[in-house]
């Protein structure tokens, strides 16, 4: 059963979806920041274990879809009125989440848990793969980018996991090198 899980249509678009850059290399200048930011966001907050997401990083997420949405509106062809509701969706949300989170106005929370890395850099990587490599938007690709989605959310916490904590949170000292 689980090999016929592996061989359906919507495991092979979600790897698709995964593996768009390679195959389309014109996506690589809209993807590269997202990609970058996601993986030292990740690596960041699997070395420094007790650290949370604060306000200030929030609003900075919150720049993040809202740069993807304008770099879509003026890069890609939006054929379709999906994509285009697509792209003034991560606009929108861009714009709304970065006024509640830059003037504190929903809970610490909610606005976290909506403003993470994992949350913005995977929603924005499928957008923007979706949208510029033209791939048909149906139930089963829909599915896929779902499935894409917990791939990717598993991956950064694989990495937060692989990434050794800091040696403070581990009650070790530092040491201040000489002065010289």
């Amino acid at each position: 059963m689980f090999q016929q899980y592996l061989n359906s249509e919507i495991v092979v678009g979600a790897f698709q979806i995964i593996i768009a850059p390679l195959n389309n290399t014109e996506l690589l200048p809209t993807l590269i920041p997202i990609i970058l930011g996601g993986l030292v966001l990740e690596l960041y907050f699997g070395k420094h274990t007790h650290e949370k997401l604060g306000w200030n990083s929030s609003v900075s997420n919150s720049v993040i879809w809202l740069s993807t949405g304008l770099t879509l509106l003026l890069t890609a062809e939006l054929g379709t009125p999906l994509e285009e509701g697509v792209t003034y969706f991560l606009i929108g949300t861009g714009l709304l989440t970065g006024y509640l989170n830059f003037f504190h106005k929903w809970p610490s929370t909610i606005a976290f848990m909506a403003s993470s890395s994992g949350m913005v850099y995977s929603l924005a990587y499928v957008a923007v793969v979706m949208i510029k490599s033209n791939i048909q938007v149906n139930n089963l690709t829909l599915q896929s980018a779902v499935l894409a989605l917990s791939a990717i959310g598993i991956f950064f916490q694989m990495i937060k996991i692989l990434e050794p904590p800091a040696r403070e949170e581990l009650g070790f000292q530092t040491r201040e090198p000489p002065n010289i």
